[in-house]
């Protein structure tokens, strides 16, 4: 069974969507858990693109359309 996405993971999704390559500790300063992020990386929302710096994927990008 598929898990839930949050109203937090879409919030966080969006954000990472505004500011590509936004820096994890931005994320965390802003409220994400560790979770969170975990998450939205083994669904393959976001990727690490360098060190610490996350990027939507082509899957996060639908699921935004779909969350509207």
């Amino acid at each position: 069974m598929a898990e839930p996405i949050s109203s937090r993971q879409i919030t966080l999704l969006q954000v990472v969507a505004k500011h590509p390559d936004v820096a994890r500790d931005h994320l965390v300063k802003a409220g994400a858990s560790d979770a969170d992020l975990a998450y939205l990386e083994r669904h393959d929302l976001v990727r690490e693109r360098a060190i610490g710096r996350y990027r939507v994927t082509h899957m996060g990008q639908e699921v935004l359309k779909r969350s509207l």
